[in-house]
């Protein structure tokens, strides 16, 4: 039954993920354009261009890009956050809990699909800055520069700072990988878990879900600053951040998830 569950929550989210994904690319071609103008390439040893209305449109492009950008980060989150409402807690979703189906099996496929569709928009997101910060550098740096010469500076860099704050650049690279990967399906069950608190209190149920959303956010970002302060390093500051951040979202999205086969099981059992 949860494969059936997922194919079903699938069909209803694609449209809607698909769309993001395009946007992404129409994001990331702006974002190409807006390195295009002369201003730019005058950087590349070139002559000295006047600053014309291509370079304000350049510009221009740029704060679109890191507009949309931000839309389209927001908006995967909002709309998955009200799809999960509305077919939980809605007159839909009664619909959804007459399935002959496990509650377990209802958010397991819903979070399933939706840490999908997040990740997805992630590392387009991820693409997307990869090929703007690679179209930034070829086009201001001299002709001749190799990609291969660009990405070993970079690796010098990592190996610099490593000897010089002590930190592991292998493991802080290692602990991003795995935090976006795992995150992409924490972060809806925390999401997804702060909207079914919300259905405790009896009126503006879904505005309070945002609003235990946003309170426990700070939350965990308070909890986070606490156990940084305990570095007395940078190099113990780097080691440790990303390892704190990523076991306090496992443990939340855990209690959440706890929280929402509590709340769900009490609704049906009222109903």
């Amino acid at each position: 039954m949860l494969g059936k569950l997922i194919k079903h929550e699938w069909k209803g989210t694609y449209r809607m993920g698909c769309l993001m994904l395009g946007a992404m690319a129409v994001v990331t071609f702006l974002g190409w354009l807006s390195f295009q103008a002369p201003v730019w390439r005058s950087m590349n040893g070139g002559s000295q261009a006047s600053f014309g209305w291509l370079d304000i449109f350049s510009m221009f492009t740029v704060m679109i890009y890191a507009m949309l950008l931000a839309c389209v980060t927001f908006g995967i989150r909002v709309y998955l956050g009200v799809r999960f409402y509305r077919t939980m807690y809605t007159d839909e979703g009664y619909l959804t809990h007459t399935l002959p189906a496990t509650k377990n099996q209802i958010l397991v496929s819903k979070i399933l699909v939706s840490g999908l569709w997040t990740l997805f928009i992630l590392l387009s997101v991820y693409l997307s800055l990869l090929l703007l910060v690679c179209s930034m550098v070829w086009t201001v740096v001299p002709e001749g520069y190799l990609p291969a010469d660009f990405f070993s500076a970079v690796w010098e860099l990592m190996v610099e700072m490593e000897s010089v704050f002590g930190f592991s650049a292998s493991h802080f690279v290692g602990i991003w990988i795995i935090a976006s990967l795992v995150g992409a399906f924490t972060s809806n069950a925390i999401l997804f878990g702060a909207i079914s608190l919300g259905q405790l209190v009896p009126r503006a149920r879904l505005l309070v879900g945002i609003l235990y959303y946003i309170l426990i956010l700070v939350a965990e970002q308070m909890l986070v600053s606490l156990f940084r302060s305990f570095a007395t390093t940078v190099g113990i500051y780097l080691n440790i951040n990303m390892d704190i951040r990523f076991l306090i979202d496992l443990l939340t999205a855990a209690a959440l998830y706890g929280a929402m086969y509590f709340i769900t099981s009490r609704k049906l059992n009222l109903a």
